[in-house]
């Protein structure tokens, strides 16, 4: 029993020394998990700033897009094309010879201002050049959308003040226009889509909006009353049975008229582009004849070149392009006047001819006279 005693006091100590090392030995465990967690800030500053210059690559990479956007807006930018007519007085007091890209044709003046008026004069152009436009636009939306359109027939009227072509004072200018449009085999929305196009597309309809009030009617509509109190100047045209090709009839006279490029037109007859810029040269011819009579002004010659200026892409597709007229240019050569007499004859022209009176407000025309 004495020897159990005194190897008791040994056990406690031995135990206690075991303690300690398992103890010490968990120790040293833990500091490397404790330095981990005490240089895991520096590690996630360094993570943080590692991220800037990765939105700097980014910025990089999107910087090229900016090019892309200036190119797309100078794409918008007018590319215009410069289409010409030309006037010219024959030997027949009231009658001038148009040409417009190798076509030639007979233009009469108004009885207003002592004209014959048995070929087409000046206001069947301009409503013709506005009848045909809008039948090519419609077809060829048709034929775009796969529509099964069947023939397209358009009226149009325009009423003015006939008095102020004769020298009242009164202003000539087209006070309002109607286009009515049978566009058979549509239906409402196909028509409607068509009249859409034909406000868009039209560089004749883009322009004479401008100035003056334009009604389009379709198919059953009825077309407003003609404006009590004024003239009404009248036209009609029918497809043929050529596509990108019309026939038009005015006072009992029959011209055809074909459509252009970026329509897929034919483009060999007169187009609507000349017949506009046909009314615009004849009216001033047959005004400057007429004042020069009426001043006895020994004018013993005169030629008139038009020329205006458009966008093309704007008649090929619907989008941002505007097709309208920009600026017109008048250049007429005389010859047995002076200058002040050419600008006495200028003035007439400016206030007289319902074609530049209605013209004006849609676009800038130049006018320029040589005298010889």
């Amino acid at each position: 029993m004495k020897s159990m005693n005194t190897q008791m006091p040994l056990r406690v100590p031995i135990t206690i020394l075991f303690l300690f090392v398992l103890l010490l030995s968990a120790c040293q465990a833990l500091e490397p998990s404790q330095a981990a967690q005490a240089d895991s800030p520096p590690a996630v500053e360094q993570e943080s700033t590692a991220a800037v210059p990765a939105q700097e690559v980014v910025e990089e990479q999107e910087a090229p897009a900016e090019p892309v956007e200036a190119e797309q807006e100078a794409s918008d930018e007018p590319q215009l094309a410069t289409a010409i007519a030309s006037a010219k007085l024959t030997n027949q007091a009231g009658r001038a010879i148009v040409s417009a890209r190798g076509n030639h044709f007979i233009v009469d003046s108004v009885p207003p201002i002592e004209g014959p008026n048995e070929e087409l004069n000046p206001l069947d152009m301009m409503l013709g050049a506005l009848a045909t436009c809008g039948m090519f636009i419609a077809e060829h939306v048709a034929q775009e959308e796969a529509m099964p359109l069947e023939d397209v027939l358009v009226a149009v009227e325009g009423d003015l003040d006939a008095s102020g072509v004769a020298g009242s004072g009164a202003d000539p200018r087209l006070q309002v226009m109607r286009v009515h449009l049978d566009l058979p085999g549509t239906n409402e929305e196909q028509a409607a889509q068509i009249v859409e196009n034909f406000e868009a597309r039209c560089p004749i309809y883009t322009t004479l909006t401008r100035a003056t009030e334009i009604e389009i009617t379709v198919n059953d509509e009825t077309p407003s009353a003609a404006t009590e109190g004024l003239n009404t100047a009248k036209l009609s045209a029918q497809l043929s049975n050529q596509p990108g090709r019309a026939i038009v009839s005015a006072r009992g006279n029959h011209f055809v008229i074909d459509s252009v490029p970026p329509l897929e037109g034919p483009n060999e007859e007169r187009n609507p582009l000349d017949l506009i810029l046909g009314s615009l040269a004849t009216c001033g011819t047959f005004i400057f004849e007429r004042s020069a009579q009426e001043m006895d002004i020994p004018l013993t010659s005169i030629n008139t070149l038009v020329e205006g200026d458009f966008d093309p892409r704007g008649v090929g597709a619907m989008g941002s392009i505007d097709p309208r007229i920009q600026a017109f240019r008048v250049k007429i050569e005389t010859e047995g006047i002076d200058d002040a007499q050419a600008e006495l004859m200028t003035e007439q022209f400016q206030q007289r001819c319902p074609i530049y009176t209605t013209l004006q407000h849609a676009a800038p025309i130049d006018i320029a006279v040589t005298t010889n």
